[in-house]
């Protein structure tokens, strides 16, 4: 008789296959809420190696972590799908906000180490955890950097939770557990690229919990000449926190010649009014220039 362990062990692999090789119903999320406490790995932190080409070391007390170890990818399955297709091999990604390095290592693993990617993550603990993730893969082609992007130089305090290198951290008002804090390094974007002298993005992912609308107006210079792809995270619970609102953000970015596209049931789709998106990140693209709509034709982007 085999031991109770070899017994668990083989229903959690029986379990991930299940939530990773079958399509998406109601019925799956029930069974991983019974389940997952049960099966998952008595160790805590585990490295996986995930289809998308890459490797991340997981701690298993994170809900989020967790979920991406038994479903081997986030729930943004479809922009890290919308990543892989739009980027081409030489092509420079910046990720402002990389956290624990998923979307930067996506990156690497799609370009195939030419071009360039560029992390900037401000917290001590999610920093460190973005390094260590990327001493696991073999990608010569990261650059990282401890920086909060916004619309000053300077410094400025982030609020986070203790123990959490979460996505979470934020520069504004802390949150009921965001007992942590700690003064970080702020750059621009623009200056940050004429200090470095390096080329501009080609696509920007965008993820500073609330400090969307002062990253992008620390880049307008970039924004000018290099018109990048923007996939900005745009949660509408932050910014009513913070008194904010989606609209300003496309009145600035409209500015620019930029159109926001949704996600909904699985498909990309150019939108009028930003408040018409109901996926919590949004594609920015301008549709009247050909390099965006040949990229969009990739996905695709429905309406262009």
């Amino acid at each position: 008789m085999k031991p109770p362990n070899y017994q668990t062990s083989l229903a959690r692999e029986v379990f991930c296959w299940y939530l990773r090789r079958f399509p998406w119903r109601d019925g799956k999320a029930f069974l991983y809420r019974q389940l997952h406490g049960a099966l998952a790995p008595s160790e805590g932190w585990v490295t996986v190696r995930l289809h998308r080409g890459f490797s991340l070391r997981l701690d298993l007390a994170d809900p989020d972590q967790r979920h991406l170890y038994f479903f081997g990818d986030y729930d943004e399955r479809r922009e890290a799908d919308l990543i892989t297709r739009v980027l081409a091999p030489g092509e420079i990604f910046w990720d402002v906000g990389a956290n624990l390095g998923y979307f930067t290592l996506l990156a690497a693993a799609s370009l195939k180490n030419t071009g360039g990617v560029v992390a900037f993550e401000p917290g001590r603990s999610a920093y460190e955890r973005l390094t260590e993730n990327i001493s696991l893969n073999p990608f010569t082609n990261i650059l990282t950097f401890p920086l909060a992007a916004t619309d000053q130089e300077g410094a400025a305090v982030l609020y986070s939770t203790r123990g959490s290198a979460d996505g979470r951290a934020n520069l504004f008002r802390p949150g009921a557990a965001q007992t942590e804090s700690e003064t970080v390094s702020t750059v621009t974007l623009d200056g940050w690229r004429d200090r470095q002298g390096r080329p501009g993005p080609d696509f920007i992912k965008l993820d500073v919990e609330g400090a969307e609308l002062a990253a992008l107006s620390g880049a307008r210079k970039t924004l000018t000449e290099n018109a990048p792809l923007l996939l900005v995270e745009m949660k509408e619970a932050i910014f009513q926190s913070l008194g904010l609102d989606r609209a300003a953000i496309q009145k600035f970015l409209s500015g620019y010649g930029y159109r926001p596209v949704g996600l909904s049931k699985g498909r990309w789709r150019l939108c009028r009014d930003v408040r018409e998106v109901v996926s919590r990140n949004v594609l920015w693209l301008k549709p009247d220039l050909a390099r965006h709509r040949e990229k969009a034709a990739r996905v695709p982007v429905r309406g262009i």
